[in-house]
């Protein structure tokens, strides 16, 4: 008779002993994000984990068994991180929240799971707040809207604060190229046109290059940080901050690197006459392509470079039989326009469920929220 059994990891010991369970756990879960395998978030833990004096991140990954006659299967994981603010035992806050608290490196931070232990795993929630008994703890739950909702609609433990969406865009890829693009809008059919037609016009030669492995994706890191921070500087287009002017998230892609995650990591190339204009990491997941941050040469911005590097990138993913080109998450016109399909991901900031809790958490939240308003309006 089979029977589950829930187990919480704590240790760096125990965690490194979940390599092999979780790796196989992997090639079972259909549609792995780059950001549920055991690599990406051993890799985080080592970078980005903090203990000081009045700040310190424990280990509390939550682990799902299927037992049978003995044996042992892993049929989810939610790694959690439970930072203490205070002096440890004696904390006066506490956070507990998924693996991926950083600036948006990682996007998606939602359990490894089996899909009949997808909602299984969250219980593990409720399990945590029952534990409180001092002090103030803010849970973050990020699901599927679905199953997240499911989640606190049958948990009266937990109690959400506030809500964040996070939109996933997935183009599905049937059939060949010119079957795909037909299929488009009018709009982003007639920037296609444009795209090439410009470089045509003006004698241009367009190659794409794909360099793959680690050695390659190495060589060119360099590059792809200074086109990133390029396209970071851009302002007469949607905004967005250099994601690696942090040593340490450098650091973290190097490590990844140092690691089986290193085969799936790709940087795509466009280059015009033979000068590297645009490039896009990307991170092949089976038959799915994620792909990741990117960055362009700002003088070649008439080209619409960016749109011509997916457009390349997706012929590509044709040719190597890929079923799915994950754009990524964020609403912006750069993915919409390609008219893709969405998961609705989102992030809820909870508490347990009792007056004085929710009282003192929509406080803290407000304030958080205050300063954070404050920051923007003084950076602008």
């Amino acid at each position: 008779m089979l029977n589950l059994k829930k187990l919480v990891v704590t240790t760096v010991a125990e965690f490194d002993a979940l390599a092999a369970p979780w790796r196989l756990l992997e090639q079972q879960v259909p549609h792995l994000l780059p950001f549920q395998t055991y690599d990406w978030n051993r890799c985080w833990w080592s970078v980005f984990s903090d203990s000081s004096l009045f700040h310190k991140d424990e280990l509390a990954i939550c682990t799902l068994y299927e037992e049978d006659q003995g044996q042992r299967r892993l049929v989810a994981v939610m790694p959690l991180t439970n930072t203490h603010v205070g002096l440890h035992s004696l904390f006066i806050y506490r956070y507990v929240r998924p693996f991926g608290a950083d600036p948006n490196l990682t996007e998606i931070r939602i359990p490894l799971a089996l899909p009949d232990f997808n909602e299984t795993i969250l219980q593990q929630w409720e399990d945590l707040s029952r534990q409180e008994t001092f002090g103030l703890t803010e849970f973050q739950l990020i699901h599927t809207r679905q199953h997240a909702a499911h989640f606190l609609a049958s948990n009266t433990a937990v109690h959400a604060l506030d809500e964040r969406a996070i939109p996933n865009y997935i183009l599905h890829l049937q059939g060949d190229w010119q079957n795909f693009k037909s299929g488009l809008k009018r709009n982003i059919k007639e920037s296609l046109r444009h795209c090439y037609n410009s470089l045509a016009r003006d004698d241009i030669k367009l190659q794409h290059k794909i360099l793959r492995g680690r050695d390659a994706v190495k060589a060119g890191l360099n590059q792809f940080y200074a086109l990133h921070r390029q396209r970071a500087g851009a302002r007469d287009t949607v905004e967005h901050p250099d994601y690696f002017a942090d040593e340490k998230h450098c650091h973290f892609i190097a490590g990844l690197l140092e690691t089986g995650f290193a085969d799936r990591v790709c940087l795509f190339c466009l280059e015009l006459d033979g000068k590297t204009v645009a490039l896009r990491m990307g991170f092949v997941m089976g038959d799915e392509l994620y792909l990741y941050y990117s960055g362009y040469d700002l003088a070649y911005s008439r080209y619409s470079v960016m749109t011509t590097l997916l457009a390349e990138i997706i012929q590509w993913s044709f040719a190597q039989q890929i079923a799915r080109v994950n754009l990524s998450v964020g609403e912006d016109v750069s993915k919409t326009r390609w008219a893709p399909d969405v998961t609705d991901y989102v992030e809820y900031q909870c508490v347990k469920n009792n007056a004085w809790r929710r009282k003192l958490g929509q406080s803290i939240l407000d304030m958080r929220k205050l300063r954070k308003n404050w920051s923007a309006a003084k950076t602008a």
